[in-house]
Order: structure tokens, then C-alpha cells, then sequence
């Protein structure tokens, strides 16, 4: 099973490492605030889902960009509010 760190200031300096790394542009908030929702992208949120007819629960959903992904993926875009950074 994957790793999954939840922690604001490592995956911060992950994702500039990362973007150094391989000559990418850096789209993330540099304080990993989104500007659309002003969440924290980096932060672990979870909330309920639900049946869109009858309104019954059906799960959890986790949202937040862990420290593995931070590391080794290009973020683009905000996990809680879908918020695009690249356009």
C-alpha cells in the first residue's frame, strides 16, 4: 500500500524540488493556498458523498495532495475545488 504523508511545508518544498528538477514551470501556490477556495492543497480534507437523488450517504472522499505526490507529479490544479492553475 502507497505511503500517504499529509504535511503543508515538506510537500511545499517537494513540488519547487521537483519543478527545479525536471525544468518545469511551478503552477502550485507558492504557500499552497488555492486562490479559488482558499484551501490549503496540501491539506487532507475529507467530507461525505452522497446518492445525488435520494441524498443517502454512499462514502468518504479524500481530497489533498500528499508529500509522494508532491515529489514526483507536476501539480496543475487545486484536488479540493477542481480549480485549474494553468490557464
Amino acid at each position: 500500500m502507497e505511503e500517504r504523508t499529509y504535511d503543508i511545508n515538506k510537500s511545499i518544498t517537494a513540488q519547487e524540488r521537483y519543478c527545479l528538477d525536471n525544468n518545469l514551470p511551478q503552477f502550485a501556490p507558492s504557500d499552497g493556498n488555492c486562490f479559488s477556495c482558499k484551501k490549503n492543497i496540501y491539506m487532507k480534507l475529507e467530507r461525505e458523498e452522497r446518492n445525488r437523488l435520494s441524498g443517502e450517504i454512499t462514502g468518504t472522499r479524500i481530497t489533498g495532495i500528499t508529500l509522494e505526490m508532491a515529489g514526483k507529479e507536476l501539480i496543475t490544479g487545486c484536488p479540493h475545488c477542481c480549480r485549474t492553475y494553468c490557464d
